[in-house]
C-alpha cells in the first residue's frame, strides 16, 4: 500500500523541477525519466512545456501520458525527439484545424497527427496507444494506424463512437495482435462481434459499455487467452438501471477458460449469478464486486473484493486508487466512514488501524481531489475521531494525520472544491482542540500546527470567521510556555493574527474584540525587532489608524482599551522627531493622529509619555516644510478639539491638522466645516486656559482663513468692502 523509495524520490524530483528548485541539467535513465515526467505532469499538466526545453536531458523517455495535457501543434512535433513505446493522448479537439479531415468537418485526422508526432523508431517500437478525448477520427483510421504502428499490442480508445457500419469489427480485424483493448464508455456498440479475430487478447476493458442483447457477448468464448475482463458500470449511479452483464454472459453461455480476473463493480449482479459464473470459470482468482448486491458475499474459491471484511475493504480501496477508479474509491470510503461513524465500538483496534492507514493512503496516493475530499470527510464526520479511544490508540500518529489531511486539502487543484472542504478541515481542528478541553494532553507540535494554519487562512474564507476565532482563542488557552514563546517570536504568526484582527473589525466587531485581546497578549512579549517589523512591513500604524477611526462603532469599551494598549506597544519604535523621508513623515502623522484620538477618548493611562511623543511631532512639523503626507480626515481634529480629555500638545496637533484644510476648496464646498473651524479657533484663541503655542496657532489659522475669504470675494467685490 505504501510507496517505494523510488516512487518517493521521483515525486520529490518532480516537485523540485516543478518549483524550479532543481535544474534539469543531467541525463536520466529510462526508468527515472518515465517516473519523473509522469509525476511532473500530475503536478501540473502545463509542465508539458518542459519537454520542449529539456528534450536532450529527457531523451530516454519511453512512456508519456498526456491525458490531462492540452498539447499544441509545436508540442506534437516535439514528440519526435523521443523514442516512445507508450503514448496516451487526452482531448485533441483543439487540434482539428491543424489536422483536418476533408469533407468531414469536426473530425480529426489522427493518422496525420501520429505521423507528425512519432519518429521512425517510435512508429516501429510503440506497443501502446491511447485516446481519451471525445473527438471522432476519419473513416478507415483503424487500418491506416495498424500499418503505421505495426508493433501495437495495446489500444485504449475511451469515449469512441463506433457509428459507421461494423465499426467495432473493423477495429478488431485491423489489430489482430492486440493483447490489451480498452473501449470504456464506447458509444453505439451493440455487439462484440469481430472480437474473435484478436486471438491473443489477454485483457479487455469495457467499463460503461451497455450491450443489451446477450448474444452480443458470444464471441468472448473464442478468446482462449483472455485473463482480465473489466465490465463495471461506473457512470450509472441509478442502481436499478445498471447493466446486467453477468446475467447476459451466463445467458450467452460464455466460457473464458483462461479468465483469472473479473471486475463487475457497480453492475446489477445477484449473489447466485456471481457464484454460478465463478463455477463456469475455474481459473478465476479475483473478482471485484464493489457496490453491487454481492457486497456481503463470500466465495471461498476466489479473492472477492467487496466490503464484507476490513481486509477486503482495504484491498478494494487499494485496487480502486491504484487504477484511478474514482467512483469505486468513493464507494469504499463511504463504507469506511459509516463503519467509523456508527459501529466503531464493534471494531477491533487492528481493524480501525487498517481503516485509518487506508484513508491516509488515499490522501497520499489518490490523484483525484473529490476522492481526497471523501477521505477528509471521514476524518471530519465519523464520530470515532471524537472519542477518547481514538486519541488513546493514535496519540503518536495524530499530528502526522492532521498535517497530512491539511496538506492534501491545501493541494486541491480546484479552488471551489478547496473552499467547500475547508469546513471539514476546521471541524478536524475543532476536534483536536476539544481533546485538550477533555483533559487530554496532545503534542505542542499539533497545537502549533493548528494555530499557524488557522491564522494563515483566517482572512481567506469570510464565512468561517466565528469558527476561526473560536479555534484561535481556545488553542491559546492550552499553549505551553515554550510554545507561547515560539509563536510570539514568529513574524508570520504575529503578522497573520494582526491582519485577521484588522479583517474582523468591519465584519464582526465581537470577534474583533476577542482576537484583539489575544493579540495584545502577544505584543506584551514582543521584542523591539518584532515591533519594528510590524511597523515597517505590516502597515501596523496605518491599520491602527483605520481601526481607531472606527472605534466608536465597537460594542464595548474593552475593545477600545485593547486597541489603545496595542498602539502604546508601538510607541517605542515610532520616530516622531527628525523625519528621514516622506514615508516616515506619513507614518508619524498617522501615529500621532491615533494617539491624539485615544487621548481624546480617555483611553490612555500613561498620558505623559504620549504627550511627549506628540510634542516631538509638533516641534518637527514646525521645523520642516509642509509635509508631503496624506491628508487626515477632518473627524480627527474635530474629535481632538471637541474633547475635554485632550492635552495641550494633542490640541496643538489638532490645529496643525486643521491648517491643512484652510483652502478655497474647503471654503466653497464645506461651509459647515469651515464655520466650525472658525468658531473653535476663535474660542481657543480667546481662552485663558490655552497655551501660548495654541493661541498663536489659532491666530495664524484665523488670519489665513480671512485671507482665503478675501482672495475669493475679491473677484466680485471692491477691495474696500473687506475693511
Amino acid at each position: 500500500m505504501f510507496p517505494t523509495l523510488f516512487q518517493l524520490a521521483a515525486k520529490s524530483a518532480a516537485q523540485g523541477i516543478h518549483n524550479d528548485n532543481i535544474p534539469i541539467d543531467f541525463s536520466s535513465d529510462t526508468k527515472s525519466s518515465n517516473a519523473v515526467v509522469r509525476e511532473l505532469l500530475e503536478l501540473d499538466p502545463k509542465n508539458i512545456e518542459k519537454l520542449k526545453t529539456h528534450k536532450n536531458q529527457l531523451s530516454r523517455l519511453r512512456e508519456l501520458d498526456l491525458r490531462k495535457c492540452e498539447i499544441d501543434g509545436e508540442g506534437i512535433s516535439n514528440l519526435k525527439n523521443f523514442t516512445l513505446n507508450s503514448l496516451d493522448f487526452g482531448e485533441l479537439h483543439h487540434l482539428k484545424a491543424k489536422f483536418p479531415v476533408p469533407i468531414y468537418y469536426g473530425r480529426i485526422n489522427i493518422v496525420s497527427l501520429l505521423e507528425r508526432a512519432l519518429n521512425a523508431h517510435s512508429q516501429e517500437m510503440i506497443i501502446h496507444l491511447g485516446f481519451s478525448g471525445m473527438e471522432e477520427f476519419q473513416i478507415g483510421w483503424e487500418e491506416k494506424i495498424s500499418k503505421l504502428l505495426p508493433s501495437l499490442q495495446s489500444i485504449k480508445i475511451i469515449h469512441k463512437v463506433f457509428s459507421e457500419p461494423c465499426g467495432f469489427s473493423n477495429l478488431c480485424i485491423s489489430f489482430p495482435n492486440l493483447r490489451t483493448l480498452d473501449i470504456s464508455s464506447a458509444r453505439c456498440v451493440s455487439t462484440l462481434k469481430g472480437i474473435q479475430n484478436i486471438k491473443s487478447l489477454q485483457k479487455l476493458v469495457m467499463r460503461n459499455v451497455r450491450i443489451e442483447d446477450s448474444d452480443g457477448y458470444k464471441e468472448l468464448s473464442e478468446l482462449k487467452n483472455l485473463r482480465v475482463l473489466v465490465v463495471s458500470d461506473e457512470d450509472n449511479r441509478n442502481v436499478n438501471s445498471r447493466v446486467r452483464v453477468i446475467r447476459s454472459l451466463l445467458q450467452a453461455e460464455v466460457r473464458m477458460p483462461s479468465l483469472e480476473f473479473l471486475d463487475c463493480s457497480m453492475t446489477s449482479v445477484e449473489d447466485h449469478e456471481l457464484k454460478l459464473f465463478v463455477e463456469h470459470h475455474p481459473s478465476l482468482k479475483t473478482v471485484v464486486a464493489i457496490s453491487t448486491r454481492c457486497e456481503n458475499s463470500h466465495i471461498s474459491t476466489i479473492n472477492l473484493l467487496n466490503c464484507l471484511t476490513t481486509h477486503s475493504t482495504m484491498k478494494s480501496l487499494e485496487y480502486a486508487i491504484s487504477n484511478d477508479r474514482d467512483r469505486l474509491a468513493e464507494s469504499c470510503i463511504v463504507f469506511i466512514g459509516k463503519k467509523l461513524n456508527i459501529i466503531h465500538n464493534q471494531l477491533k483496534d487492528s481493524e480501525i488501524s487498517e481503516f485509518l492507514n487506508t484513508l491516509c493512503y488515499v490522501l497520499k496516493e489518490s490523484k483525484n481531489d473529490m476522492v481526497k475530499a471523501f477521505a477528509i470527510s471521514c476524518f471530519s464526520i465519523a464520530s470515532f475521531f471524537g472519542t477518547e479511544r481514538f486519541i488513546e490508540l493514535f496519540w503518536l500518529e495524530t499530528p502526522g494525520m492532521v498535517e497530512l489531511i491539511f496538506k492534501s486539502w491545501e493541494n486541491f487543484k480546484c479552488s471551489a472544491k478547496r473552499e467547500s472542504v475547508f469546513s471539514l478541515v476546521l471541524t478536524i481542528f475543532e476536534r483536536m482542540i476539544n481533546f485538550w478541553k477533555m483533559g487530554k494532553i496532545l503534542q505542542d507540535r499539533l497545537l502549533q500546527f493548528i494555530m499557524e494554519k488557522t491564522v494563515e487562512l483566517s482572512c481567506v474564507y469570510s464565512g468561517y470567521i466565528h469558527r476561526v476565532t473560536s479555534i484561535l482563542i481556545e488553542a491559546h488557552r492550552f499553549m505551553s510556555l515554550d510554545l507561547y514563546t515560539t509563536l510570539f517570536m514568529d513574524r508570520k504568526m504575529v503578522k497573520g493574527l494582526f491582519d485577521f484582527a484588522h479583517y474582523l473589525i468591519k465584519l464582526d466587531p465581537q470577534s474583533y474584540q476577542r482576537i484583539l485581546e489575544l493579540y495584545v497578549r502577544y505584543l506584551y512579549q514582543a521584542s523591539k525587532e518584532m515591533l519594528n517589523y510590524l511597523v515597517s512591513n505590516c502597515q501596523a500604524v496605518e491599520k491602527c489608524y483605520e481601526q481607531v477611526m472606527m472605534i466608536s462603532q465597537l460594542p464595548t469599551k474593552e475593545a477600545q482599551k485593547n486597541l489603545a494598549e496595542m498602539v502604546l506597544r508601538l510607541i517605542w519604535v515610532i520616530d516622531t522627531n527628525g523625519f528621514r523621508n516622506p514615508s516616515d513623515k506619513s507614518r508619524a502623522l498617522m501615529f500621532c493622529s491615533t494617539l491624539s484620538i485615544l487621548l481624546a477618548k480617555n483611553l490612555i493611562v500613561n498620558r505623559e509619555d504620549v504627550n511627549t511623543k506628540i510634542k516631538d511631532f509638533n516641534d518637527s512639523w514646525g521645523q520642516s516644510s509642509l509635509l508631503d503626507c496624506p491628508k487626515m480626515s477632518a473627524n480627527v481634529f474635530k474629535t481632538i478639539l471637541n474633547s475635554e480629555h485632550s492635552t495641550d500638545q494633542s490640541i496643538h496637533f489638532g490645529f496643525l491638522l486643521m491648517h491643512t484644510y484652510i483652502n478655497v476648496e474647503c471654503f466653497l464646498e464645506s461651509k459647515e466645516l469651515w464655520n466650525w473651524m472658525k468658531t473653535i479657533s476663535e474660542w481657543y484663541r480667546n481662552s485663558r486656559k490655552a497655551t501660548k503655542n495654541t493661541r498663536e496657532s489659532t491666530a495664524a489659522i484665523l488670519d489665513e482663513m480671512r485671507m482665503v475669504e478675501k482672495q475669493w470675494w475679491s473677484q466680485f467685490l471692491p477691495v474696500s468692502e473687506f475693511f
